[in-house]
């Protein structure tokens, strides 16, 4: 279909705009420590034990996602 006939046939129906993915953001493990209230050492031991899973790592530095929480079932397996 040329240029020609695609004009002819009428607007081409508009497209949604898609909604930008907005990043996460994530806390340093000072500040997710803190967010929890407790020591960054507590938050290294909950990821050994499995409480938390392991944080991810940018450039060697540890990040959170805030809205990870601890496992109750192991948390109190642990405090046994």
């Amino acid at each position: 279909m040329s240029t020609i006939q695609a004009a002819a046939a009428g607007p081409a129906t508009p497209s949604k705009p898609q909604p930008k993915k907005k990043s996460k953001q994530r806390l340093t493990h000072s500040a997710f420590a803190a967010l929890r209230g407790v020591s960054g050492r507590t938050i290294d031991r909950w990821v050994a034990a499995k409480i938390l899973p392991p944080p991810e790592y940018v450039n060697g530095r540890k990040y959170w996602d805030p809205d990870v929480e601890p496992r109750q079932d192991a948390a109190a397996a642990a405090a046994e």
